[in-house]
């Protein structure tokens, strides 16, 4: 896995989460200064997550965003 890179997963790269859990963005614009990416985890789970794909401000998380 390698560290999440907007521009990248915005081309079309295979993103998951950092515990290896697939990945579908659905959106990159959301109205929210602090969470704007949408994304599903494993097509289940519904997740916001900063430009910097974390799932959490503050703290690391097993969710926070890879690219594969």
């Amino acid at each position: 896995m390698k560290k999440f890179n907007l521009k990248l997963a915005k081309g079309g790269a295979k993103v998951c989460t950092k515990s290896g859990k697939e990945v579908r963005i659905l959106a990159f614009d959301r109205k929210s200064n602090s969470f704007p990416i949408v994304a599903l985890i494993e097509n289940i789970k519904l997740c916001c997550y900063t430009l910097e794909g974390k799932f959490y401000l503050d703290k690391d998380s097993d969710n926070d965003l890879r690219l594969l």
